[in-house]
């Protein structure tokens, strides 16, 4: 098929973002296209196993912190709890497309946008890998 920008491509994942894979936590699969997003459990050699659909809502970026709460860029940042209920909205003044984690204890959440950076302090750190 063809995406968005021309560019033929065979039906797979593509990832534009990184976020750390952790053993013994699911990882989060966002997609923009669908709009949702899925969590998938990590095998010992890395692969991604028993993917199934978290949330009714996806965009550009998904992370999580060690309390399981998912944080999905999706026009703003939303929170959901490890069950998939919708917890929290960050309100960004732009369009965030990642989101990563850092800071001296992880608990930073940095929001990037096409223009700019913001960042927010968070109750739990990122997930380390």
């Amino acid at each position: 098929g063809a995406l968005y920008y021309g560019t033929p491509d065979p039906d797979v994942l593509q990832a534009f973002g990184r976020a750390p894979a952790v053993s013994g936590h699911p990882f989060g699969i966002g997609s923009e296209s669908d709009e949702k997003t899925y969590a998938a459990g990590i095998a010992p050699d890395g692969t991604l196993t028993h993917v199934k659909l978290f949330a009714e809502q996806g965009g550009e970026s998904v992370t999580q912190d060690a309390g399981g709460n998912v944080f999905i860029a999706a026009g703003q940042v939303f929170v959901y709890n490890a069950a998939g209920r919708l917890i929290d909205t960050i309100r960004v003044p732009e369009r965030p497309i990642d989101l990563v984690f850092g800071g001296k204890d992880n608990r930073t959440l940095f929001i990037l946008t096409h223009h700019s950076l913001y960042s927010v302090r968070t109750k739990v750190g990122g997930l380390r890998d």
